[in-house]
């Protein structure tokens, strides 16, 4: 507690319900009084998921806590909160404080309905007892306070799946024989994919003892692939040894169809991929390490993607032509790492002589894809470190194409385009910083068109970039009206960025005139703000104009004499 106070009054500790609650999962009274009492922290405050101090209190089973919330601070204990809305029946069970709800069923009678209350997920306080794995708080659930245990919740769950969750078998069994329960061993949630999500061998092999189970041929070889995503490698052993599963077998049922070792790879799970790559797993069951999902995704792809360095070094080293693999959309794993934004995975790759020209099937390259990621270390990465051989072509065997442009601040080198003729300037446009290295880098100017005539001081007002757009008109000078093929002009781009105050800017400093397909840009992408500034002034501009018209037939004024405002321009 005097820890507390010294970093309070001398470091400026932040007060906020976030300390409250730490101070009531501590269950240290005194601190809790003192966040309340003198710094006049409010114990009926709620986070961001609506959990108040009480749901604490349940959660730590701290029933001198409790005591304190209810008759100091009156505190209710009907509130809901967290991220499904659970009262505190629901976090105390889950916490296996049987005690604490012991205490609340005593204390305060009217709150034993919170024990027949649900969750967002239908789950009831006895769902969460099962699944903490009491059997003395279960029993006093059921038989005493006759709590409903044959309910189920939204996803399929019911007590004796949670029962298999808790790894409890004689729970299990008590739960089956003694209260009769289903046992659930098909359905959306069955009782061995629950025993296996928790890696609960021991219970998947009762059931398959006492029911007759065919493991092998469960929901199609479904198993294995809950026991490599919840990361239970002892579980995943287990089935691979003992029953007669296919490695290379792909995912049945749900989502994208993917092996063992792509899901391993996606989750992060690296013992797991260096048990599945392991020598003996290679040669009794002929593990792909190039098998591609149904993205042309191969497991070094997918390990790019998720950014776990220390799985694509294990793969590449085992199996060096995954370096420069591509999946359905022409993308090496270093462009997936591009895009992920992970220099660390890109340094790795690189050190192991990875193609850096190559193209995906849009015609970007590592350049484009940093650019348009605002990736500048990425990108720095390549052009100051001169990573570039000039004679490395691509997978479709093209002479150089990107490398010979990486040379850095050598303003005659060509451009690297892609297939619609844009350079990474073009994709840049929400990043000030990178667009300047870019201009600085390569033989790039904003005013240069795609083949849509498209530029980079479009894509700067597209990306609703106020610094950028007015470094490009005010100091690099560009043209303010210039268009696309189709005819659209920056101010279009601008209100598509949804940025009313560039849109401002463009009007009243740089002079632009708005015209109903600006304000279609603008409807397009729900702007509604920018539709109906844009519409008051083509509607004033229109005002005006038929004034000053009407003023120079009538010869009230010798208007036509003078320059005209900006805005009636037409």
């Amino acid at each position: 507690m005097k820890l507390v106070q010294y970093l309070i009054n001398n470091h400026q500790l932040p007060l906020t319900s976030f300390a409250l609650f730490q101070a009531v999962n501590s269950t240290k009274l005194s601190l809790i009084k003192l966040l309340v009492n003198e710094y006049k922290l409010g114990p009926q405050v709620k986070s961001v998921d609506r959990m108040q101090a009480v749901h604490c209190a349940a959660q730590a089973g701290a029933i001198d806590v409790l005591e304190y919330l209810v008759k100091d601070c009156g505190c209710d204990l009907d509130r809901v909160g967290g991220a499904y809305n659970m009262n505190v029946i629901h976090f105390s069970t889950m916490n296996r404080h049987f005690l604490f709800i012991n205490y609340i069923i005593n204390n305060y009678p009217q709150y034993t309905s919170l024990l027949h209350s649900t969750d967002d997920n239908d789950a009831l306080p006895i769902h969460y007892a099962c699944t903490s794995g009491v059997i003395q708080l279960v029993t006093f659930l059921i038989d005493v306070m006759k709590c409903d245990v044959t309910t189920e919740g939204k996803t399929g769950f019911t007590c004796v799946t949670q029962a298999c969750l808790s790894g409890n078998l004689d729970l299990l069994k008590l739960l089956i024989k003694q209260y009769k329960l289903n046992l659930r061993i098909f359905g959306i949630a069955s009782s061995p994919e629950a025993a296996v999500r928790n890696g609960h061998v021991h219970i998947l092999e009762w059931l398959r003892q006492e029911y007759h189970i065919n493991v092998a041929s469960f929901k199609n070889g479904l198993l294995p692939f809950y026991a490599a995503q919840d990361n239970h490698l002892y579980c995943l052993k287990h089935l691979l040894n003992n029953y007669s599963f296919h490695v290379n077998a792909t995912k049945p049922f749900y989502g994208t169809p993917s092996t063992l070792l792509h899901i391993a790879c996606q989750e992060g799970h690296v013992a797991i991929v260096l048990y599945l790559t392991s020598l003996p797993q290679l040669e009794k069951h002929q593990l792909d390490l190039t098998i591609k999902d149904y993205n042309g995704m191969a497991p070094v792809h997918v390990a790019c993607e998720e950014g776990s360095l220390s799985i694509v070094k294990y793969i590449i080293d085992h199996s060096p032509l995954s370096l420069d693999m591509t999946d359905s959309f022409g993308r090496t794993p270093l462009l997936i790492a591009a895009f992920s934004k992970n220099l660390p995975i890109i340094r790795y790759l690189n050190s192991k002589n990875c193609n850096i020209s190559i193209l995906d099937d849009k015609g970007f390259n590592v350049i484009h894809i940093s650019a348009k990621g605002g990736s500048l270390d990425i990108l720095r990465f390549f052009v100051d470190g001169r990573y570039c051989n000039p004679d490395i072509t691509d997978g479709s065997g093209r002479d150089k194409e990107i490398s010979e442009y990486l040379v850095p601040r050598v303003r005659n080198n060509p451009t690297p385009k892609d297939k619609a003729g844009r350079s990474p300037l073009h994709y840049a446009g929400r990043h000030y910083e990178m667009s300047m290295y870019l201009i600085e880098s390569f033989n790039i100017h904003p005013e240069d068109k795609d083949s849509n005539g498209f530029t980079g001081v479009h894509a700067a007002c597209r990306g609703g970039n106020i610094q950028l757009v007015s470094h490009y008109l005010t100091n690099l000078k560009c043209d303010k009206n210039i268009l696309t093929n189709s005819s659209k002009g920056l101010l279009y781009f601008a209100c598509r960025s949804g940025n009313l105050e560039l849109v401002h800017i463009l009007i009243d400093k740089f002079d632009l005139v708005p015209v109903q397909g600006d304000v279609d840009g603008a409807r397009s992408v729900n702007a509604e703000s920018i539709v109906k500034f844009l519409e008051a002034r083509i509607s004033l501009s229109k005002l005006v104009r038929e004034f000053v018209e009407e003023a120079e037939k009538r010869q009230l004024v010798p208007i036509a004499t003078k320059p005209r405002p900006s805005f009636l321009s037409s």
